[in-house]
């Protein structure tokens, strides 16, 4: 389900594309998601003495949410709001998906803030970027480079797989996710010089997926096979 955003934040981000195109800008909105999330507190085995029974566990339970959090916007990122990497805490998103990531990020802060972090607001940032036509042609040249790194991430995935004849079911949803990620940049990148490799390495992930499915469920009807031998 999609979230709906607070329609007065997305306002403030919201840009007149005719006004930037009036400007020589390329008219197309692209945004910056940009965050400096919690860091996890490691303490040396002298810092560790130093500390209570209470501090110790104080100190883990800081760490463990921090870590959840920092978890939780690169997921949302990459699997939800269909984000394209540009550095390590910073990723760009195509303007249709504004509403989406607004609802998105704003869910994060509050459970950010029911959990004590205070700070988060300055934490996370959504950023317009205004930029030329050759600009926009470099984005895309970006978004080609992510895509494929994304889709072989997953081909690894899916090979090493078949290879061990064994998969978590999160990491299968992960693989088909990849797919239809990719499938939904790949078609609005039609032109792009790259555009027949991006379909042909998502093409072979869809493959290999499916060969994943069919020894999973080989294997989930053994059990059930077993299972019911040993019943009789």
């Amino acid at each position: 389900m999609i979230k709906m955003a607070d329609q007065k934040t997305t306002n403030k981000l919201v840009i007149d594309e005719k006004a930037l195109e009036a400007l020589g800008l390329h008219g197309e909105t692209i945004y910056t998601v940009e965050y400096d999330m919690y860091s996890e507190k490691y303490l040396t085995d002298a810092e560790k003495r130093k500390l209570t029974k209470e501090q110790k566990e104080a100190n883990a339970r800081f760490n463990k949410l921090a870590r959840i959090f920092r978890n939780k916007i690169v997921f949302s990122l990459k699997f939800k709001l269909d984000a394209v990497k540009h550095l390590e805490s910073s990723w760009l998103l195509d303007g249709d998906k504004l509403d989406e990531a607004v609802a998105e990020i704003e869910e994060i802060k509050a459970k950010a803030k029911s959990k004590g972090f205070e700070d988060i607001d300055r934490r996370i940032k959504i950023i317009p970027i205004f930029t030329t036509p050759e600009g926009f042609d470099n984005y895309k040249d970006k978004k080609a480079e992510f895509i494929l790194n994304f889709i072989m991430e997953h081909v690894k995935m899916a090979e090493d797989g078949l290879k061990d004849k064994r998969m978590a079911q999160s990491t299968l949803w992960r693989c088909r996710k990849a797919v239809e990620i990719c499938n939904a940049h790949i078609d609005s990148m039609k032109g792009h010089e790259r555009y027949n490799e991006m379909l042909d390495t998502v093409n072979m992930l869809d493959e290999l997926n499916g060969q994943c499915e069919a020894f999973l469920s080989e294997e989930k009807a053994e059990k059930a096979k077993k299972n019911k031998k040993d019943e009789d």
